[in-house]
């Protein structure tokens, strides 16, 4: 792999306990209300770290709550902008106060032939209602249309809204764009059956929900503009997708030493010009390597060099930095300004 290679330089690193299984997670790393937020589980307690909007640290506040789940069942988190924790479980979404005691709780259908199945939730961009995917209702003939996604009432838990998705027995994932815009990706992925990827819109004539281009992967990086950066569950190629704009597809043979594939869960954007990804021989390789691609064009700029091992999974941040995580170990990076 004949890249230039570049030097990261350290701006910061801190502990985080379970942040190496987070990144696993589908709630493990969160865009929402403009900021980056890592959510763990460890010794049966939540704990949502807000990235700091400077580059001198990595966190600048956590929050913390009593897992519901401490059995290890399947929940989905996402921090509000009031200081609450909402948890899609396999039988409710509720809402835990920043005190753990809890606002409301919404019970739901459940998959009872589908243990792969999970439900997700978040805010609306503006703050006004809970977007939650979840199992659909069996119709009185045993058949069932899809899965649903619902707008619930912040306050109160009321359902404000309910639209039948193009989805069966998904596990979802809700992600916010980095620029505000008023829609969210909606991920669905199915298996054998591929992925979905749909723009989720609340307004007061209730929710509208679209095809995300032809977005089709669950690993997906968002950009300002709407732009998404796809990767191949198998690693095997990115795909940058943008309405209005050709497609940009790039396979890994094309880019990476034979028989590498890309790795680290999702790329994303470093800033507007820069897309981060990883590349490996597998998944949990030791040889890795931090690509920074061109952000239109998806080709390679440089490869980054860093002081000491980086883990697999990278974060990038949108401001010109990035997290790297190694055993539990958070550390911020960027690229000297004369470089890359």
């Amino acid at each position: 792999m004949n890249h230039p290679r570049v030097p990261a330089r350290l701006l910061a690193g801190e502990s985080l306990p379970g942040i190496t299984e987070a990144l696993g997670n589908m709630d493990g790393r969160l865009l929402r209300d403009g900021a980056h937020r890592l959510v763990t589980r460890h010794e049966g307690v939540i704990t949502v770290g807000r990235v700091a909007a400077g580059p001198s640290r990595v966190l600048t506040e956590c929050a913390t709550w009593t897992d519901p789940a401490a059995d290890g069942s399947d929940t989905y988190c996402s921090p509000l902008p009031d200081g609450a924790l909402a948890v899609s479980g396999r039988q409710a979404v509720t809402i835990h106060e920043a005190d753990g005691s809890v606002r409301w709780e919404h019970r739901q259908e459940t998959w009872p032939d589908s243990g792969e199945a999970s439900g997700a939730c978040t805010p609306d961009p503006a703050g006004r209602v809970l977007l939650a995917a979840m199992a659909g209702p069996l119709g009185p003939d045993r058949s069932y249309a899809g899965d649903i996604c619902r707008a619930l009432d912040l306050a109160t838990g009321e359902v404000l809204a309910e639209h039948v998705l193009p989805s069966f027995s998904a596990t979802y994932a809700f992600q916010q764009f980095p620029d505000a815009r008023p829609e969210v990706l909606l991920t669905a992925s199915m298996g054998q059956d591929g992925t979905r990827c749909l723009l989720v819109t609340w307004t007061d004539g209730g929710l509208g929900i679209r095809a995300a281009g032809t977005a089709e992967e669950p690993y997906v990086g968002l950009g300002a503009d709407g732009v998404l950066i796809g990767q191949d569950v198998g690693g095997g190629y990115l795909c940058r997708t943008q309405e209005g704009a050709d497609d940009v597809l790039v396979e890994a043979g094309d880019v990476l030493p034979e028989e590498w594939v890309f790795v680290g869960y999702t790329p994303g954007f470093v800033d507007d010009q820069r897309v981060l990804v990883v590349a490996a021989e597998e998944q949990w390789a030791e040889e890795r390597t931090h690509l920074l691609l061109d952000a239109h064009t998806l080709r390679p700029l440089a490869a980054v060099d860093y002081p000491q091992p980086s883990g697999v999974a990278a974060v990038p941040l949108g401001d010109g930095t990035w997290l790297t995580v190694e055993e539990d170990t958070v550390r911020r990076w960027t690229i000297p300004s004369d470089r890359g």
